[in-house]
C-alpha cells in the first residue's frame, strides 16, 4: 500500500507537470482515467489530479489572453523607454540691443523627458518605433506647467503635453557586415561628444552601416543621405522651394591594445550640406543696433543664425580607454572639426553687410576630455546597462568657431546651443539602483570672438551671449 501511494504521488506530479507544459486538460483527464482503470490510482486520487489539471489549463488560458500579442511572423519584440525629471538653471550675460554686454537673464526650470518605443525583428528585417513628449529637434525636454489660456486668465489644468514620433525606422541586415535603414532614425555616426550633433537629434532619409573584423581590429563605416528640409515640387514651372540635404560619410576602427585592459577607437567623417542657402538664407552672425531674441543675434534685419550654407565639415573623433583595475577605468578623448568651406561661409556673411568683414573666419572646432568611472564600459551609462553603485565623471574643454559647425545641430544644453563659444563642462552620474541614475551637468562658457555674436538657433536665453552658466540635476529611470 505504501508503495502504491508513493507511485500515486509520483504519477500525480508527472501528470501535473505535463498539464503545466501543454495545458491540455482533456488529454490529462484521459491519462488519469486510464491509470484509474489499471488500478495505479484510486478514483479519489484521479479526481484530484484531473481537477488540478483543469484549473491549471484555465489559468494558462487566462494568462495568454492577457498578454500583448504580435504577428506570428515576428521573431521577437522588445519594449523600451526612459523617464527623466530635471531641475535646470541657466544664467546668461550679454546684450539684448547694441553692443554693450550689460544685460543679464536667468532661467530656472523643472522639466521632464519621456521616450517609449518598441523594437521588432523578423529574420533579416527589423524596426524601431518610438515616441517622445517633445517635437523640438535638439531637445526632448518638456517644461513643467501649461500655457495660459489668455493673458491674465490663469492656467488651463486640462491642457496636456503632446506626444510626437521620435523614430520610425525600418532596417534590413543585408549581410553580416552591412545594414541598410530608412525612415526617421537615430544618428548612427560615432562621436566622442555632442559638439557636432546634439544627442536628441534624429535624421530622416537613408543610412547604411558597415562593420567588419580583421583579426582583433573592428572596422566600421557609416553612410547617410538625410533630408533636412522638404523637397517641394514646382508649381507651373516655378520652383517653390529647394530641397536641403545632408550627406555623411564615416570610416573608423576599434583596436584592443591589451587583453581586456585598453583599447583605441577613432574615425574620420565628412558632412556635406547642399541646397541649404535657398531655404534659410546665408548664415550671418552680425552685430547691429536692435535685438532679435528669436535668433539669439543682435540684428533684426541682417542676422541669420539658422543658415546652413557652405558647410562641408571634416570631423575626427578619437578615444583611448584604459582599465586601471578591475571595474575602474579612464578614457581620454578628443575631437577636431574643420569646416572646409568656412572661408566661403564668412565671405558670404561679409557680402551681406560690411559689419563682419575683416573680423575673422574662424571655422574650426575642437574639444579635449577625460572620463573616469567604475563601470567597465564607460559609455554604458547612456544605455542604462550598468549596476547599482557604479559611477562616472566626464570633464572636457570645448572651443567652437563661429563658422565651424551647423548652429542648428550643436548641443542645445552646453553653452545654450551656440557657436562662437568656448569653455569647460562637467557631467557626473551615479547609479542609485539598477536602471535608475542620478546625474549632474555643469557648463561654464564665454563668447570666443567679441567682434560678432554667439549665434545659435536651439538655445533658450534671448541674449547675444557673452557668458553663460548651466546647472542640471537629473533623476533618470530606464526600462
Amino acid at each position: 500500500m505504501f508503495s502504491n501511494k508513493k507511485l500515486a504521488v509520483a504519477v500525480s506530479g508527472a501528470v501535473l507537470l505535463m498539464a503545466g507544459q501543454f495545458a491540455l486538460a482533456d488529454s490529462t483527464t484521459d491519462i488519469v482515467d486510464a491509470l484509474v482503470s489499471k488500478g495505479v490510482l484510486t478514483e479519489e486520487e484521479g479526481k484530484l489530479i484531473s481537477k488540478g489539471a483543469v484549473s491549471k489549463a484555465k489559468a494558462d488560458e487566462k494568462a495568454n489572453k492577457s498578454r500583448i500579442s504580435v504577428g506570428s511572423f515576428i521573431d521577437n519584440a522588445t519594449m523600451y523607454g526612459d523617464l527623466r525629471a530635471r531641475y535646470e538653471r541657466r544664467d546668461g550675460k550679454g546684450n539684448s540691443s547694441g553692443t554693450t554686454d550689460v544685460d543679464t537673464q536667468e532661467s530656472n526650470r523643472t522639466r521632464y523627458k519621456f521616450t517609449l518605443g518598441v523594437k521588432t525583428a523578423q529574420g533579416d528585417w527589423y524596426s524601431d518605433l518610438a515616441f517622445a513628449a517633445s517635437s523640438k529637434g535638439t531637445s526632448d525636454n518638456v517644461t513643467f506647467g501649461v500655457a495660459p489660456i489668455a493673458a491674465g486668465t490663469g492656467l488651463d489644468p486640462k491642457t496636456g503635453h503632446e506626444v510626437y514620433v521620435k523614430r520610425a525606422q525600418i532596417g534590413w541586415k543585408a549581410t553580416d557586415w552591412l545594414s541598410v535603414e530608412a525612415g526617421r532614425m537615430a544618428n548612427p555616426l560615432y562621436s566622442v561628444n555632442a559638439m557636432v550633433f546634439d544627442k536628441d537629434i534624429v535624421f530622416e532619409g537613408l543610412q547604411e552601416k558597415l562593420n567588419y573584423k580583421f583579426g582583433s581590429t573592428e572596422v566600421f563605416g557609416n553612410l547617410a543621405q538625410w533630408v533636412t528640409a522638404g523637397n517641394y515640387s514646382d508649381l507651373n514651372g516655378v520652383s517653390l522651394s529647394n530641397a536641403s540635404t545632408l550627406l555623411a560619410s564615416q570610416v573608423g576602427a576599434y583596436q584592443p591594445l591589451t587583453d581586456k585592459v585598453s583599447s583605441m577607437k577613432g574615425a574620420v567623417s565628412l558632412y556635406s550640406y547642399s541646397g541649404s542657402s535657398g531655404l534659410t538664407g546665408n548664415f550671418s552672425p552680425f552685430l547691429g543696433t536692435s535685438s532679435n531674441s528669436a535668433r539669439k543675434v543682435v540684428s533684426a534685419t541682417a542676422g541669420n543664425s539658422a543658415g546652413q550654407n557652405d558647410l562641408q565639415i571634416l570631423d575626427i573623433p578619437v578615444e583611448i580607454n584604459y582599465m586601471v583595475m578591475d571595474g575602474y577605468g579612464v578614457k581620454l578623448y578628443g575631437e577636431y572639426a574643420n569646416n572646409l568651406d568656412g572661408s566661403e561661409r564668412a565671405a558670404k556673411a561679409c557680402s551681406a553687410t560690411s559689419s563682419v568683414c575683416g573680423l575673422g573666419d574662424d571655422h574650426t572646432a575642437w574639444l579635449l576630455g577625460l572620463v573616469a568611472g567604475s563601470a567597465a564600459d564607460l559609455k554604458a551609462f547612456e544605455s542604462g546597462k550598468v549596476k547599482q553603485g557604479q559611477w562616472n565623471a566626464n570633464l572636457w574643454y570645448q572651443d567652437v568657431g563661429a563658422y565651424a559647425l551647423d548652429p542648428n545641430s550643436v548641443d542645445s544644453d552646453i553653452f545654450d546651443g551656440r557657436v562662437n563659444m568656448k569653455g569647460t563642462s562637467l557631467k557626473a552620474a551615479y547609479m542609485a539602483t539598477d536602471g535608475v541614475a542620478l546625474k549632474f551637468t555643469g557648463a561654464w562658457g564665454n563668447r570666443k570672438n567679441n567682434a560678432f555674436s554667439a549665434a545659435g538657433s536651439g538655445g533658450d536665453i534671448a541674449l547675444n551671449l557673452k557668458d553663460v552658466t548651466l546647472y542640471q540635476f537629473d533623476i533618470e529611470y530606464k526600462f
